[in-house]
């Protein structure tokens, strides 16, 4: 993997349009490390003791979670965001947060005003059934299909879906899924390159190269198969790995553990790994703040709360207690926190 020099960070100041005030979107419901663990600490006076590039506990905290919310922009969530300093936005069609290419691009300028310091804003563009409308982008073959074309078609397939997310503001297209379809799993037919693991992993390899020709971060997406797709995808220098469910039902948490010892150990991926959106889980899960400690203290670097604030606002609280009381060490927080820091100066001009 390619290795970036870390810079400090950046002011993105972008200025925020007026808001009305409302309440932020509500829900009814609110291992081993590869680093070395730090020692305990002792009391809420640790949040002053800075971190990368100068960022406080509390800034690190934000910086390691993606966030989503329902609805419009408004004064409550650009102040729940200026709190709590969330490293990444991600902007899904499900959330119903704007209606236009132009609001879109309002939404993410907003939130880049609020921030501190660099935000990775994300969505999901793979063609097919995986598409979001309110963009205006092309929505053009899912992999199934653009993969019988071969290569070529399937990196300017993502390259054309992916100039004109990066014109909106995004970042990151969470984008291609590196899994081999066994048959089982009708989500994965479609979202699959195919059922052979060299087809997929020259498709995966295609599709990484076609979102970095626009200038934009590419983000695997492996439920924890076939590892060929995945090495490819490590050769291709994705930018992240995003250990997920993808409609699988059977990735629980004890499998995604596993994923991760051997994305880390076997395969010696050290880039950035981020979860699936913790909020979309099977009934009988761990609820979203449990998920994420967990993945973190396993060696991710970065969780999705995809859909409501209070949600996310109760992880960050649980990430904070961790951390003072040593169960997730700061020094993995802060080997997180450099990794994604960057990442967020990957393509910026």
């Amino acid at each position: 993997m390619r290795r970036l020099c870390v810079a400090a960070a950046i002011v993105l100041a972008a200025c925020a349009a007026p808001v009305t005030a409302s309440r932020p979107s509500a829900t009814p419901q609110s291992r081993a490390s590869p680093w070395s663990s730090a020692s305990p600490l002792p009391d809420a006076g640790q949040d002053a003791i800075p971190g990368p590039a100068g960022m406080t506990l509390r800034q690190e905290i934000g910086a390691v979670m993606m966030v989503g919310f329902k609805g419009g922009l408004s004064a409550a969530v650009v102040e729940d965001w200026r709190q709590h300093q969330f490293g990444g936005l991600i902007v899904v069609p499900s959330n119903q947060n704007a209606k236009d290419p132009p609001a879109i691009r309002q939404l993410i300028q907003s939130i880049r005003g609020a921030m501190a310091h660099p935000v990775l804003v994300a969505t999901n563009q793979e063609g097919g059934t995986v598409c979001f409308p309110e963009t205006q982008v092309p929505c053009l073959a899912g992999a199934r299909q653009v993969g019988s074309r071969g290569p070529a078609a399937v990196q300017s397939d993502m390259t054309t879906m992916s100039q004109p997310l990066k014109a909106l503001g995004f970042d990151i297209n969470l984008a291609p899924v590196a899994d081999v379809w066994n048959g089982m799993h009708p989500v994965l037919s479609e979202r699959s390159y195919g059922r052979e693991a060299a087809v997929v992993a020259q498709d995966v390899r295609a599709a990484i190269a076609g979102i970095h020709a626009a200038g934009i971060d590419a983000s695997v997406e492996w439920a924890g198969g076939d590892l060929s797709p995945l090495r490819a995808a490590a050769a291709a220098h994705t930018d992240l790995v995003m250990i997920g469910a993808l409609g699988v039902p059977a990735l629980d948490a004890s499998l995604t553990a596993s994923a991760m010892r051997t994305l880390r150990s076997s395969l010696g991926y050290q880039g950035v790994v981020i979860s699936h959106d913790l909020e979309v889980t099977p009934a009988g899960s761990q609820p979203p703040s449990v998920a994420a400690l967990a993945f973190l203290e396993g060696g991710g670097d970065m969780v999705i709360v995809g859909h409501h604030l209070d949600v996310a606002d109760a992880t960050y609280d649980a990430i904070h207690a961790a951390v003072l009381s040593g169960a997730y060490s700061r020094a993995q927080l802060d080997a997180s926190v450099q990794k994604l820091l960057t990442l967020g100066l990957r393509f910026m001009p």
